[in-house]
């Protein structure tokens, strides 16, 4: 997570007036739809290969990286970094206990 929290402060940085949750928020949205977008290209239902060419797993990771920076900054702002630590921790033991994971 740390190396997250790393690029949250780059983000932060690169664009200083974006740092309010309003902002936060929509860029989320905006990169949740890339991330729809690129599974659409993945299933071939509605984006046309011949325009965008053949899916990347790089494409797709890239995307997912930055909702997830998205993601963390909202944590960061509300200084809940603790607390989504423990809520991973906590949902991982109780899969764990539920024979779900190892």
């Amino acid at each position: 997570m740390e190396r997250f929290y790393k690029m949250v402060e780059a983000s932060n940085k690169r664009f200083p007036k974006g740092v309010e949750p309003y902002q936060m928020a929509t860029r989320l949205l905006e990169e949740c739809g890339e991330i729809a977008s690129e599974i659409n290209l993945w299933e071939d239902s509605g984006i046309k290969r011949q325009k965008h060419g053949d899916p990347k797993k790089e494409d797709i990771a890239n995307e997912i990286r930055q909702a997830i920076v998205e993601l963390l900054k909202i944590a960061k702002y509300y200084h809940g970094e603790e607390e989504l630590e423990a809520s991973v921790r906590i949902s991982l033991e109780r899969s764990k206990a539920e024979g779900l994971i190892d």
